[in-house]
């Protein structure tokens, strides 16, 4: 019965962040990135997170959910924490697994948006730039031999 319970408060909290998706998406973030954002600036009411970011077999992701919900609670949040098994769970998997209602608008999702695709590039070309490494490598040896070394 106890279980029944949270099952509803998760459903019928998941349902008013889908409605504020379609009807005030100010309020409404999902992704870590915009999530932890809003943490940063105290806004989130409620947490939505699914269970299996816990068990992530990455560590370092699992203790920065850990983190997120701590801040959350900390800073008077409320955390619904969803079982992945649960079609709640499945629905939240959707919107990346962590989600956010709101205490108020932080209308500059479209600038977190961009600085999410400024890193996303960033992180792509530092990855890319191995071969460039080796030019600048090959060139440092050629010009300590120009040089006599």
């Amino acid at each position: 019965r106890m279980t029944e319970t949270k099952v509803a408060k998760e459903v019928s909290v998941l349902q008013k962040f889908m409605r504020m998706i379609e009807t005030q998406p100010e309020r409404a973030y999902y992704g870590y990135l915009h999530v932890s954002k809003a943490n940063e600036q105290q806004a989130i009411d409620s947490l939505l997170v699914i269970d299996e970011l816990f068990r992530n077999s990455d560590i370092v992701t699992r203790k920065k959910y850990v983190e997120l919900v701590e801040s959350v609670r900390e800073n008077g949040g409320q955390v619904y924490v969803f079982s992945s098994m649960h079609i709640s769970g499945k629905q939240l998997q959707q919107v990346s697994g962590v989600a956010a209602i709101l205490r108020y608008p932080l209308p500059d999702l479209e600038e977190l948006e961009e600085l999410a695709e400024q890193h996303e590039d960033d992180v792509d070309s530092y990855e890319s730039s191995d071969d460039d490494d080796e030019k600048a490598e090959e060139r440092i040896q050629e010009d300590m031999r120009d040089m006599g070394f």
